[in-house]
């Protein structure tokens, strides 16, 4: 060590610092610290023994020397958008995260995933469970966040626009409400999926009339039974009830206001008639409630006119260049079954042959599925249609400002309810 630097060392091991010289700041050393671990995350492209005799990276040479227990234990308290951040930021990171994955999917199923979410979704035996797993339950979690939003907002838009801790309560109260609500409600439209694609992907078919095809189908009564099964005896009423609020706004929102003359309507490109029943039965079964999220965050009627369809011909191998991407988002990944679509026809369940007679005939005297009090209660939010009021245990609409604007000012509470 040089003369100057040892004096240096002296007077740092003694507390001395040099006087006319200021100590660095706490902010100046912590960005230093940043910008150091930024570096060192952009320069690792190695694994193993290439760490250590990397000088650019010396943090990544003794963090990658930590032993597998340390790297599940740090990485464990990550959040997974940090984990994407973290994949993406070089391939030995990213083959480290896949490495942890088993250990990962343990460790989120034991202390951060919800009853609900194990029960519908449960994690893949320890030699299969990977991080795909985790990956695929954020994307069900952040569509039930998002869509259980937009009906919040949808019930409680004139409080929103009140600040008070009783109006943020009560919209927090709703929001609790509904979520689990809702997740179970895409676990039930994405098992319908899986059953119709199955049944109509990967058959062997006559090889005359062939094009791709979207057609009307029954309903599945048996397949809804064994899904419907699935979820907890005491809340499957309110499940039912909750997609029954679902399907009541989104064709709500899907049909042009009201109040709009002929004008108005020309002017702004609003269709005169509203989606019908085939294409929001589309949405529901291939979109999911993802896709009815995205739906109802549309600000104004034309555009989600213009987005559902955009979700229907983006589907269609002879209107979009993309639309192998589009149909491995709906859940086909298979090679052989995406160049079976565009000689397949594919049926899609008849929007109120959905859930609801599957619910009509668990409903009968004879049945054992529900209560008798259930029943009537079935009834009467049945002729009624305040799913709402029933889900959330009172009249929650009935506070509302009769004059609240809304976007085109198309909502009207008694229109909810035709």
């Amino acid at each position: 060590m040089s003369p100057p630097n040892r004096a240096r060392s002296a007077m740092v091991a003694s507390g001395d610092a040099p006087r006319g010289r200021k100590r660095p700041s706490i902010g100046r050393a912590a960005e230093s610290f940043q910008s150091k671990l930024i570096a060192s995350f952009r320069s690792v492209t190695r694994r193993g023994d290439d760490y250590a005799n990397d000088k650019a990276s010396p943090f990544f040479a003794a963090f990658f020397r930590l032993p597998n227990e340390l790297h599940i234990h740090i990485l464990s308290y990550l959040s997974i958008s940090d984990l994407l951040a973290l994949r993406r930021t070089s391939h030995a990171l990213n083959d480290l995260i896949a490495a942890c994955g088993p250990a990962l999917v343990r460790f989120w199923v034991k202390r951060r995933l919800g009853n609900l979410h194990i029960k519908l979704y449960p994690p893949p035996g320890p030699s299969e469970a990977d991080f795909l797993y985790l990956l695929t339950m954020r994307r069900r979690h952040i569509a039930s966040v998002r869509l259980t939003r937009e009906l919040a907002n949808f019930v409680l838009k004139d409080r929103l626009k009140q600040t008070s801790q009783r109006q943020r309560q009560m919209w927090t109260s709703v929001y609790e409400k509904m979520i689990p609500l809702v997740f179970a409600v895409g676990y039930f439209l994405e098992e319908h999926r899986r059953v119709i694609l199955e049944r109509d992907l990967g058959r062997i078919r006559p090889r005359y009339h062939i094009g791709y095809d979207i057609c009307t189908t029954p309903g599945i009564i048996e397949e809804e039974r064994a899904i419907f099964k699935q979820l907890d005896q005491p809340l499957r009423l309110q499940y039912y009830h909750m997609y029954c609020f679902m399907l009541q706004v989104l064709a709500r929102k899907l049909r042009p206001p009201t109040c709009a003359g002929s004008v108005e309507k020309l002017v702004r490109g609003w269709t005169g008639h509203p989606a019908c029943d085939e294409d929001i039965a589309f949405v529901l079964v291939l979109g999911g409630i993802s896709q009815v999220a995205k739906l109802l965050a549309c600000k104004t009627y034309g555009h989600r006119r213009r987005l559902l369809h955009t979700f229907i011909t983006r589907l269609s191998p002879h209107e979009s260049g993309a639309w192998r991407s589009h149909w491995k988002d709906v859940g086909v990944t298979s090679r052989a079954l995406l160049d079976e679509i565009p000689c397949t026809s594919i049926g899609i369940t008849q929007l109120d042959q959905i859930w609801e007679p599957l619910v009509a005939d668990m409903m009968r005297a004879d049945s054992r599925d529900f209560t008798e009090h259930q029943r009537e209660r079935y009834e009467e939010v049945k002729a009624s249609k305040k799913y709402i009021n029933e889900l959330m245990g009172y009249d929650v609409l009935r506070g509302r400002l009769a004059g609240g604007d809304d976007t085109d000012a198309e909502d009207d509470d008694d229109e909810m309810y035709a």
